[in-house]
């Protein structure tokens, strides 16, 4: 029996190819696509290794609506973080692209290596006795490269990517 604030029933049409509009434009829908596909076991294309050529490019994108950063490290390694100050949250790039010698936050200053270790902060001497900068580290998620194509989860809890993507690694390759 449905409650009164449940969203209405959608009207599928007869034919197999035709969406209701309305899957478009109800909020609940697209939060309900965000927690089981964004958030979710999915791995998706957040970039092309051609995009972050050099130690030090960037490029920012969202995987849903969580900001990530997909970083080309000084050690050579493409990393891809969670786009947010581990202080505050407060987004670290804006702007797509770019190439940076480290990552600092525009918010209070913390300063990150390219491979998302925190390196410093202002007035950083004072802060609480047993404040430890290895335990705030940029957020990293887990990737893989996969002929180029940069593959990330937001969620932990995904299956490994050749699982995932069982039969169709031949194409991606090609």
């Amino acid at each position: 029996m449905p409650t009164a604030t449940a969203e209405p029933m959608l009207n599928w049409p007869r034919e197999f190819n035709q969406i209701p509009k309305e899957v478009f434009q109800r909020d609940d829908i697209y939060r309900r696509e965000l927690e089981r596909i964004f958030y979710g076991p999915e791995w998706h294309i957040v970039s092309h290794r051609a995009e972050t050529p050099n130690p030090g490019d960037y490029k920012a994108s969202f995987i849903g609506e969580a900001p990530i950063l997909i970083v080309h490290g000084e050690d050579g390694k493409i990393r891809v973080f969670q786009n947010a100050c581990t202080h505050r949250g407060v987004q670290l790039k804006t702007c797509p692209r770019g190439t940076a010698s480290n990552l600092n936050c525009p918010y209070h200053r913390w300063s990150f290596s390219l491979e998302g270790k925190m390196m410093g902060a202002p007035q950083i001497q004072d802060f609480p006795e047993g404040f430890r900068k290895e335990d705030y580290g940029l957020r990293e998620l887990r990737y893989q490269d996969l002929h180029g194509v940069i593959f990330a989860p937001y969620s932990d809890e995904t299956e490994d990517l050749e699982t995932y993507l069982e039969g169709v690694t031949p194409y991606i390759e090609r």
